[in-house]
Order: C-alpha cells, then sequence, then structure tokens
C-alpha cells in the first residue's frame, strides 16, 4: 500500500523499510530524493555523478534501516543526508585520486540502480 508522505513520519518509514516494505522506501524517496540529489549535485557539479550518489544512498537506507534505527538519535532525514555526503565525498576522493586500488567486490545481494528498490 503506497504511503501518503503528508501523513506518515519519516522515523515510522524507516522501521517499515526495515521490515522489507518497499513502498516505505518509495515514499522516503519521493520525500527526500530531491533533496538529496540537490546536495550531491552541490558537491560534484555532474548529474550523472548526483544521480548515482542518490541511488547508492537509497540502497543503503535499504539495506541498513534496522542498524539505523537501533543506533542514531538523529533525525531520519540528517541520516539521509550523511549517507549521501559520505558518497559524494568518496567520488570527489576518488577523482583527485584515480590511480587508487579498487575495492574488493561486495559479497552479497546488491542493488546497481534504484528503480530495483524504488
Amino acid at each position: 500500500m503506497p504511503y501518503d508522505t503528508n501523513l506518515v513520519a519519516d522515523r515510522h518509514l524507516l522501521d517499515r523499510v526495515a521490515r522489507g516494505e518497499a513502498d516505505a522506501l518509495r515514499a522516503l524517496y519521493r520525500r527526500h530524493g530531491s533533496s538529496i540529489y540537490a546536495l550531491a549535485y552541490g558537491m560534484l557539479v555532474d548529474p550523472g555523478d548526483a544521480e548515482e550518489v542518490v541511488a547508492e544512498t537509497f540502497a543503503q537506507v535499504w539495506r541498513a534501516a534496522a542498524r539505523f534505527l537501533a543506533t542514531t538519535n538523529q533525525s531520519v532525514s540528517a541520516s539521509i543526508k550523511e549517507i549521501a555526503r559520505s558518497r559524494a565525498r568518496g567520488l570527489v576522493l576518488a577523482r583527485e585520486w584515480p590511480d587508487r586500488p579498487s575495492p574488493p567486490p561486495r559479497q552479497g545481494p546488491q542493488f546497481t540502480m534504484i528503480e530495483e528498490v524504488v
């Protein structure tokens, strides 16, 4: 069932994401996606990289929602923005240090595009 993002608190949506409800992730994406894109674009000044940061950010929210609920006292919005800042900084560092060795591939299921979740 789709969520009306005007009526459901972010923390409740994150709780639903932790239970595996993709509709809750969609609601968080609709609520915060444009501000995350703006933040990433402001740091990277590249639309493709900004979109990549948005996708990676919400994929991370999907994978780690339960941990966020258990370990953070900050707002959901602040948590999502911190993930996005971290991802954008990683891309900036990759640009500045292009010969850096790549990290080993992740194990387990991965999302390559936000459309797989949202």
